[in-house]
């Protein structure tokens, strides 16, 4: 997960005077492991960029370098795939593979800061948050990720050596919200990670 204060927030513990809030367990990667991979990803930077994921703009929000470990696991009998990350609260990304070859996805909610809309009634159907003295600008407002590891494992006698691949980070509008009466962060933009990984554990 790649931009920081939602992915952060969805990571930490939050610990308040004397109340602890529980973080769950990180989710258990389904049928066979293939193998506990800690990955890596630079960003590939291109000027079509979702403009909070651009490092020149005062609303970045996207980390780089990002990291993280994960386990993918294959559902014998077929092509199923899944991708798990080792951490609270993250989804499973589920998709295909073809041998070696994976193609996974997970969506989710996320808020993203620094935004422009432009009406007051996009701002309401955006559900978005504005500061008092800037009701269009510097807003933050919900979007739906979609996040797709794509790339292949690196076989070796008994199992898998590593990965290399791309993660593609695509920003869609939440359900029941068209352009053009959007925010400007809800518009549909990617951006995206040269991915690899490097193997910890086996199945």
């Amino acid at each position: 997960m790649a931009l920081r204060l939602p992915v952060a927030a969805l990571c930490a513990l939050l610990i308040c005077g004397c109340e602890i809030y529980a973080v769950p367990d990180p989710v258990v990667c389904p049928d066979v492991q293939q193998g506990i991979f800690n990955f890596t990803g630079n960003r590939v930077v291109l000027p079509t960029d979702c403009f909070f994921a651009q490092p020149a703009n005062p609303a970045n929000q996207v980390s780089n370098p990002i990291a993280f470990p994960a386990t993918i696991s294959f559902i014998p009998g077929g092509n199923e795939a899944a991708l798990c990350k080792a951490l609270p609260h993250a989804r499973p990304s589920v998709g295909t593979h073809d041998g070696p070859t994976i193609d996974v996805a997970s969506s989710f909610t996320l808020t993203v800061n620094g935004c422009t809309c432009p009406s007051t009634a996009a701002v309401a159907a955006g559900k978005c948050s504005c500061p008092p003295g800037s009701p269009l600008q510097n807003c933050s407002c919900p979007a739906l990720l979609e996040q797709r590891t794509q790339g292949a494992l690196q076989p070796v006698p008994g199992g898998y050596s590593g990965f290399t691949g791309v993660l593609l980070n695509t920003v869609i509008p939440p359900p029941g919200l068209a352009p053009p009466d959007v925010c400007d962060c809800q518009r549909t933009c990617s951006y995206s990670y040269d991915l690899a990984a490097t193997v910890v554990g086996t199945r």
